[in-house]
C-alpha cells in the first residue's frame, strides 16, 4: 500500500517572502538591461524624432545622449547632412542610374532640349518633426516633392526662352536661379532646407547642334579672315610709310649733292683703298678730271680777265 505525504505548510509570511525575494531577483538582473534601453544616443549629423506609443511627440533629439522611458518611448533617425538628387541622361549617373532621366523640356521655339540637373538640399533640423510627419524619409520626399518639383520649375522657365538663350551660360544661369526660387519657396514648409540646384548640361536635338556648329565655324573662319586682313592692312601701312621715309631720305641727300662734293668724297676715299675706280664720262675722260679742269679753265679765264681789265685801267 502505497502512502503520499501531506505537502509542507507554507504559511502566507513565507509566500510573500519568496516572492519578495523573487521580485527583488529579477529587478536587480532587468535594472541594468532597462537602464541601458533607456539611454538614446545620437550620432553626428543626425537627429531624431521621439514617438510615444507610435505618435510623434514633438521632441527632436539633437547629437548626444538622452533619456527616454524605453516602455512607452522610441525615435527614429533622420540624416541632416547635405544630399544631392541628380536626373542625367548619362547612364551610371543619378538615382536613376540604368536609364536616361533627364529633364525634358520645351522653349519657347518649340524646340525639345534635355537638362541634366543636380538638386542639393537638406533636412531642417528645426523642422524635423513636421518633415517625418509628411515624408518619414528622404527617399520618399525626392520621390514626392524633390523630383516633381524641379521638373516642374525647368519645364516652365524654358517655355519662356529660346533655344539659342537656353544653350548659352546667361541662359542656364536664368534656368537655375529661376529653379532655386521656386524650389526653396516648395521646400521650407516641408522642413527641407534647398542648397542649390545645379545646371549640368544642356542636349539640343542633334540637327539644330550640327547648325549651331557650323554657324561657330562659319564665325570662326571669318573672325580668322577678318584678323588676316587687318594684319595684311598694317603690313601695307608700315611698308608705305618706310617708303615714304626712305624717298623723303633720298630727297633730301640727292639736294645736298653737287660735283664738287662727289668729287671730294671720290678723292677721300683714294687713300683708304689700293685699288682705284675712276668714273669715265664723255670722250674716256675721267667725270671728276673733266670738272676740275673744266673748273681750272673757268679759273684761269676768270683771271685773264681780271688781269686785262686791269692793264686797261692802268693804261
Amino acid at each position: 500500500m502505497s502512502y503520499d505525504p501531506d505537502p509542507p505548510d507554507v504559511s502566507s509570511a513565507a509566500l510573500r517572502k519568496y516572492l519578495l525575494i523573487g521580485a527583488l531577483a529579477l529587478l536587480v538582473i532587468a535594472a541594468p538591461i532597462a537602464g541601458i534601453l533607456a539611454w538614446e544616443p545620437v550620432e553626428e549629423g543626425n537627429v531624431k524624432v521621439v514617438k510615444k506609443w507610435g505618435a510623434t511627440t514633438g521632441t527632436v533629439f539633437e547629437p548626444g545622449l538622452h533619456f527616454v522611458n524605453p516602455v512607452s518611448q522610441s525615435t527614429t533617425s533622420l540624416s541632416v547632412r547635405p544630399q544631392s538628387y541628380t536626373m542625367s541622361a548619362q547612364q551610371g549617373e543619378g538615382q536613376e542610374a540604368t536609364r536616361d532621366d533627364a529633364i525634358t523640356v520645351l522653349t519657347e521655339d518649340g524646340l525639345r532640349v534635355d537638362i541634366d540637373v543636380t538638386v542639393r538640399y537638406r533636412v531642417d533640423s528645426a523642422k524635423a518633426v513636421t518633415f517625418y510627419k509628411n515624408y518619414r524619409n528622404l527617399d520618399t520626399a525626392e520621390e514626392r516633392l524633390i523630383r516633381p518639383s524641379i521638373r516642374s520649375a525647368l519645364r516652365t522657365e524654358a517655355g519662356r526662352l529660346p533655344v539659342t538663350d537656353v544653350y548659352t551660360g546667361a541662359g542656364q544661369a536664368t534656368l537655375k536661379q529661376a529653379a532655386e526660387e521656386t524650389l526653396a519657396e516648395e521646400f521650407a514648409p516641408d522642413g527641407l532646407i534647398l542648397e542649390a540646384v545645379q545646371v549640368r548640361n544642356v542636349e539640343l536635338p542633334a540637327e539644330y547642334a550640327r547648325a549651331v556648329e557650323q554657324k561657330e565655324i562659319t564665325e570662326q573662319r571669318r573672325q580668322q579672315k577678318q584678323s588676316e586682313l587687318e594684319v595684311e592692312k598694317l603690313e601695307a601701312d608700315r611698308k608705305r610709310i618706310e617708303a615714304e621715309g626712305e624717298a623723303e631720305a633720298n630727297r633730301v641727300v640727292s639736294q645736298s649733292l653737287n660735283d664738287r662734293i662727289l668729287t671730294q668724297q671720290y678723292i677721300e676715299r683714294l687713300d683708304e683703298t689700293d685699288t682705284v675706280y675712276i668714273p669715265v664720262g664723255e670722250n674716256g675722260y675721267p667725270q671728276f678730271v673733266r670738272n676740275i679742269d673744266g673748273d681750272a679753265n673757268t679759273q684761269q679765264t676768270t683771271s685773264t680777265t681780271t688781269g686785262n681789265t686791269t692793264n686797261s685801267t692802268a693804261n
